[in-house]
């Protein structure tokens, strides 16, 4: 396999257009949303991904959705943008997916929003690359947090979800500024890479605008021994080839 293209079982991730990568952490926070979506048998019909990169979140719930929906991805870089319209063009789901070169702060979506996915930048307020581009992707000079609570706040429906992946230090940031715009924590997956890790290193968070039970889950990827977990091979083998 190329650096440029990321097989999975029904789609593939070109990515010869820009240097965005395909992250472990961003396949496992895609699973987890679908087996969310899954578990509270939910039927979105319109979603929107911002920040979508090549296209991978959008590809990986326009897999398990139940038609009719419609997944927006929004996307800044014109290159990834580009990108992700290819690997819509090249999937079995192209009248479900829609690739828009626009930024998520001046963007108005048509009508409310059932479900918000969005994998922002992981670091605030840290120094940047010196590649333009992975500066662009690593860092959320073009988009704050509270930016995008604000995006939420303005398009989710009133039953609608906004789910999230951040480093596990940002976690409390993001609670308190949810409570400001009137959304409430309703699931969330602690990720760790491999067992015996004290902290998790990314935390993905769902949040509605209702109260509802909260429940956690753990996701470790590998065992002691480097082997995936029955876990993570549940969440991750409708996708992956080789899992």
């Amino acid at each position: 396999m190329s650096q440029s293209c990321f097989r999975f079982k029904q789609f593939t991730i070109h990515q010869h257009r820009c240097g965005m990568k395909v992250t472990t952490d961003a396949c496992v926070f895609g699973a987890y949303v679908a087996h969310f979506i899954r578990t509270h048998a939910l039927m979105p019909a319109n979603i929107v991904d911002v920040g979508s990169g090549t296209g991978l979140l959008s590809l990986m719930l326009a897999q398990q959705l139940i038609p009719p929906y419609q997944i927006t991805a929004l996307e800044t870089d014109e290159a990834a943008y580009e990108q992700a319209r290819e690997n819509f063009a090249l999937s079995p789901w192209s009248h479900h997916l829609q690739a828009v070169h626009a930024d998520a702060r001046s963007w108005v979506s048509a009508k409310p929003v059932d479900l918000i996915i969005c994998n922002p930048p992981f670091f605030h307020r840290q120094l940047s690359s010196v590649n333009e581009k992975r500066a662009l992707a690593f860092h959320d000079h073009q988009l704050r947090l509270e930016e995008l609570l604000c995006f939420a706040d303005q398009h989710l429906a009133d039953t609608g979800w906004f789910a999230v992946l951040l480093p596990t230090q940002r976690k409390k940031e993001l609670y308190h500024l949810a409570l400001l715009y009137g959304l409430y924590p309703a699931d969330e997956c602690q990720m760790y890479a491999r067992a015996g890790m004290q902290n998790s290193h990314v935390v993905a968070q769902i949040y509605s605008r209702q109260k509802t039970h909260f429940n956690s889950t753990v996701l470790i990827y590998q065992d002691h021994q480097g082997n995936y977990t029955s876990l993570f091979r549940q969440w991750l083998s409708p996708y992956y080839l080789y899992l």
